[in-house]
């Protein structure tokens, strides 16, 4: 579906999967999967037919996301697993994961390959912020908590 899709895993299962064994002593609490617009309504239809169910649908136009590359966000839970479908608003799904908070986030699972834009720093459990949302103003109380997030997961 990845591919067929153009769509790309990323978030904590993308750093889970990165990181050694021996030094991930957390878990993803859920699935980011990102892809572009032209092909999310198939990726819904995929998903929707394993049998995740929709909670949240979140339209992110013009609501001060455009910085992130985000349009819109979907939110499907099946018993205790939850996917969460994230909407570039560019035609490439990787956009808005090169605008994330941190560089220890900033890597994605592709049909093809594992990704790292900061292999040497995400392998020895480095960070840093992105310095774009000082700059912007446009560090919130949820970029905040993910900062905090991952510092408890040893960034």
């Amino acid at each position: 579906i990845l591919r067929a899709c153009d769509a790309v895993v990323s978030g904590s299962t993308a750093l889970h999967v990165m990181l050694p064994k021996d030094g991930t002593a957390w878990s993803p609490r859920d699935l980011d999967i990102y892809v572009p617009q032209a092909t999310s309504q198939r990726l819904l239809r995929k998903v929707q037919s394993e049998g995740y169910a929709m909670v949240k649908d979140t339209d992110l136009n013009g609501e001060g996301y455009r910085n992130l590359k985000v349009s819109r966000v979907y939110v499907l839970t099946k018993g205790q697993q939850h996917i969460d479908v994230i909407v570039s608003s560019t035609s490439a799904a990787i956009s808005p994961i090169l605008q994330f908070h941190s560089t220890a986030v900033m890597n994605f699972i592709s049909a093809e390959t594992i990704f790292s834009c900061y292999p040497s720093l995400t392998l020895r459990h480095l960070s840093m912020m992105n310095p774009a949302y000082l700059y912007f103003g446009a560090t919130t109380a949820g970029v905040l908590e993910a900062a905090v997030k991952y510092k408890s997961r040893g960034f």
